[in-house]
């Protein structure tokens, strides 16, 4: 078999590897690929192997793309791709025991819509866009407004570049802006305004009035008598200028607070001297809130004014003897204290100190009633509790004592005025509505004298005040006091007043005010029989030119009966003038 040599066995071993191949595919049930097939005809030749041959696992020519086996037959067929590759995949069914993914082509695109119509157009173009304004520019911007428009200020400063806006920018809107709300109407367009000075707000003010007076003195009328009538013993009616200056001090503080109040006034009588006269009153209330719940009160007080020559207390008790002058009586006090709250529970304790200074009397026989003695000092002790029950409803209840001592232990009659006295009132502050709020007090006072010749006072005590709102142009107030004085009346301990007033206030216009008002008074002289009785009834009229100026009009008419002799008076005041106010 020298034919058979290592290179014919070669040619020889193509046509075996092809079969091995084939029967190796048929067993497999399909198709190989060509990679399978060379591996399997390697792996079967190598099973084959003879000692000595050679390796005819090592391919000798490129296999062919892929075989298919039929009826026993070997052929070689290279199949077609695409459709016909599929198909004879999946109807070969799974390979090696390996179940195969269907494959699944894309979808193809849909076909573009077609616009029914032109594009949409807008009513109104939009306005061209402008850009936002840069931080360079902004700051350029402010350094010329700091500079009041002064441009001088930018010399020498490199001018800023433009730069492009790295967001869109916002259309602005063409459209007219809204129209700004109307401010709303001053509830008191005449209302002063007054001077800031610091955190205060001042108001001062100046008031010239001019008129008549049918009795400056008080006097009754002339009873006849040994002297003719003059100034001191009959009524002379006089023309008048008046003249009040003073002031009104308010705080704007969000904690502590600060109000005073002064008025000074001088009525000059051109046709009775005698009866020309100062007046004045004033008040100072000072709040400092130590904490949340204690606060420091302070208030103040003064008083002016002068004794009417008719006063039972400066009669002579001779005949045609008169007082020639208006004594001045002045009454300045302070009081210093603590309010403490415990939640609705308040309770205030308060150190009080008056002063009350009296001028002497003079009368036509030249002698001089010495009433300078009469000056005291009142030392007293205040304390109030009161609990509120609601915001509307707060009960309290208030507690004096005091002690009254005069400069000379004797009066001019002989008596020892000193004094001790004792307060209480309860009552309660109301607010039934916004339109009715009240205050109401009932009490009862004592004072006991030095001396025993004086009898003690003793007497209840009725205070209130009402105020009600039937329109926003109407206001009606009403008061009523009760208060304990100093006299000199011979074997009269004090003179008890009880008095009533009313005041109606309504608006004709925002500038122009009625005001009716009127009070009614009782004065009982303790340990005598003189009981004083009257009234007065008017009414003034106040008509705002500016918040600065302001006319002013007023008619009053007064009278007085009394149980004493030479003691009756009537008088009618006619007043106009002007008010300055800043």
């Amino acid at each position: 078999m020298s034919g058979t040599g290592p290179r014919n066995f070669g040619r020889l071993a193509a046509p075996w590897r092809a079969i091995l191949a084939a029967a190796l595919a048929l067993l497999c049930g399909g198709l190989v690929r060509p990679v399978l097939a060379q591996d399997a005809s390697d792996q079967t030749l190598k099973s084959l192997a003879l000692p000595g041959l050679p390796n005819l696992s090592a391919p000798q020519f490129p296999a062919p793309p892929l075989f298919r086996v039929d009826s026993g037959a070997v052929s070689q067929q290279a199949l077609p791709s695409g459709d016909a590759l599929r198909g004879a995949l999946s109807a070969s069914g799974p390979r090696d025991g390996q179940s195969r993914q269907k494959i699944r082509l894309p979808r193809p695109y849909p076909p573009l819509r077609r616009h029914a119509g032109e594009p949409r157009r807008f009513k109104h173009d939009l306005p061209p866009l402008q850009a936002y304004r840069t931080p360079a520019g902004a700051r350029r911007a402010l350094r010329l407004r700091r500079s009041l428009g002064d441009p001088s200020k930018e010399v020498g400063k490199k001018p800023q570049e433009h730069v492009a806006p790295t967001r869109a920018a916002i259309p602005t809107s063409t459209a007219k802006p809204k129209p700004k709300p109307k401010p709303k109407p001053d509830p008191e367009p005449y209302e002063t305004l007054g001077v800031g000075v610091g955190s205060l707000r001042l108001s001062p003010f100046v008031e010239s009035s001019g008129g008549y007076d049918t009795n400056p003195n008080r006097l009754p009328a002339y009873a006849g008598g040994g002297a003719p009538p003059n100034a001191y013993n009959s009524p002379v009616p006089s023309s008048l200028l008046r003249v009040d200056t003073g002031f009104r001090l308010r705080t704007d503080w969000a904690r502590d607070d600060l109000k005073a109040d002064l008025r000074l006034g001088y009525v000059d009588y051109f046709d009775n001297a005698p009866a020309s006269r100062p007046d004045g009153a004033g008040s100072f209330v000072g709040r400092y809130d130590a904490t949340r719940d204690t606060a420091i009160d302070w208030l103040g007080r003064f008083w002016l004014d002068t004794q009417r020559p008719g006063a039972p207390a400066l009669s002579s008790g001779l005949p045609n003897v008169y007082v020639t002058n208006r004594p001045l009586v002045v009454t300045a006090g302070t009081s210093l204290g603590v309010t403490q709250k415990f939640g609705r529970l308040d309770v205030s304790l308060r150190g009080a100190y008056d002063r009350a200074i009296f001028e002497n009397a003079t009368y036509t026989d030249g002698s001089t009633l010495n009433l300078e003695s009469t000056d005291y000092n009142d030392y007293g002790v205040l304390g109030e509790v009161g609990y509120e029950l609601t915001p509307d409803v707060r009960p309290f209840l208030k507690v004096a004592f005091d002690s009254r001592i005069h400069d000379s232990f004797l009066d001019p009659y002989g008596y020892a005025r000193d004094s001790t006295g004792f307060l209480a009132r309860g009552g309660v502050k109301l607010k039934f509505s916004e339109l009715l709020t009240g205050e109401a007090a009932v009490g009862y006072a004592e004072r006991e004298y030095r001396d025993p010749r004086l009898p003690p006072v003793s007497t209840p005590t009725l205070d209130g005040s009402l105020a009600y709102t039937p329109s926003a142009l109407t206001t009606m107030t009403l008061r009523m006091t009760t208060t304990i004085n100093e006299t000199t009346l011979q074997g009269a301990s004090a003179q008890v007043t009880h008095a009533l007033g009313f005041e109606i206030a309504h608006d004709l216009f925002r500038n122009l005010r009625v005001t009716p008002l009127g009070n009614f008074f009782e004065n009982a002289y303790v340990g005598s029989s003189t009981v004083e009785r009257g009234y007065t009834l008017g009414a003034k009229i106040d008509y705002k030119i500016t918040r600065s100026i302001a006319l002013k009009a007023s008619y009053s008419h007064e009278r007085l009966n009394s149980s004493a002799q030479n003691s009756n008076y009537q008088a009618d005041v006619f007043m106009a003038g002007v008010r300055l106010q800043p």
